[in-house]
């Protein structure tokens, strides 16, 4: 399966599983929220992973705004300085090399179809470009993207499309730089929360919700691929009814009779009453039981009152550096 990046530097928008810009990933991670700041290190122990560094801090409200599209960070200096408190607290002061994922609405990732694909490389990248700016509403020279060919799906070509507009990356990287950190793999949230299930090898269906204060994003994945990954903005009110809507749609529209173990199993990025909610409408939406996972369930070991929710991505993208 190919692999294409347009606008690529050092650190950029990577491949999550091909790591163009990161051959040898570290087992440290951050990830970034409008929320929160996280700072991991995992350690490994026969196919299971303990916490072997941990700092997790509050944002203060405003600080960084999530935008597709304009600059998130309103006090770049005041971020820099939460980033160093974030590294003591974890005791990893002296950790230069890390993986990253952006705020939840910062970067973009989306599966594309392509109802033909031509032979010719570069009429294939074009396509899947103008797919990208379509779908995105953004020009292909303003963002860098990665995008990775995944397998057909009902013969249709798909690939897995990453995105960062260009003045939303920048901000970032200053303050990677001013750290003096080196982040080879920068990615969406989604999928560094969702590579806790794309590691697992199992071959029946599963779904990563993680919920945010704009609405929810939801990874399906089939296999070791991404099936469908969708960004949903809307009211607090409205997101039960969202998120149904959705889990009908892939009951009724991607579930094929040679194809897909039905998905039983979702990981909810959410305090554990929304687990609870969310996993009884996931189980009404597909009309059977369904199964709630836990970090326990994925590989995990971890006090129970840990903070979950705010370090998966980051822990999620740690678990990478085992493969």
């Amino acid at each position: 399966m190919e692999n294409l990046t347009r606008n690529i530097k050092i650190p950029a928008i990577s491949s999550i599983w091909n790591y163009l810009a990161a051959p040898n990933l570290p087992g440290a991670s951050v990830a970034i929220s409008e929320t929160h700041l996280a700072l991991i290190a995992l350690r490994s122990r026969k196919g299971e992973f303990d916490l072997q560094n941990l700092g997790v801090l509050r944002i203060p409200p405003g600080l960084i705004n999530s935008s597709f599209t304009e600059p998130n960070i309103v006090d770049e200096k005041a971020v820099i300085e939460l980033f160093k408190r974030a590294s003591a607290q974890a005791g990893m002061d002296r950790v230069k090399t890390l993986s990253a994922s952006l705020p939840a609405g910062s970067a973009r990732s989306i599966v594309i179809s392509l109802d033909s694909v031509p032979g010719d490389r570069s009429e294939m990248a074009q396509m899947v470009e103008w797919k990208i700016e379509r779908s995105l509403g953004q020009k292909i020279s303003d963002l860098r993207v990665s995008y990775k060919r995944l397998r057909d799906f009902n013969g249709r070509g798909q690939w897995l499309a990453s995105a960062v507009h260009q003045s939303v990356i920048a901000q970032y990287e200053r303050v990677f730089g001013n750290l003096g950190w080196q982040v080879g793999l920068i990615v969406p949230q989604n999928l560094g929360e969702a590579q806790w299930l794309l590691r697992s090898g199992l071959a029946e269906d599963q779904v990563v919700l993680s919920l945010n204060g704009r609405g929810f994003e939801a990874v399906i994945i089939r296999g070791d691929e991404p099936l469908l990954v969708r960004e949903v903005v809307c009211p607090q009110g409205e997101l039960e009814d969202e998120f149904y809507r959705l889990m009908v749609f892939y009951r009724d529209r991607l579930l094929t009779s040679d194809s897909a173990v039905p998905l039983n199993r979702m990981l909810t990025i959410g305090e554990a009453e929304e687990r609870r909610r969310f996993g009884a409408l996931l189980s009404s939406a597909l009309e059977k039981n369904t199964i709630s996972l836990g970090p326990q369930h994925i590989g995990l070991k971890v006090d129970p009152n840990a903070p979950f929710n705010h370090f998966a991505a980051a822990g999620g993208l740690a678990t990478m550096c085992w493969g």
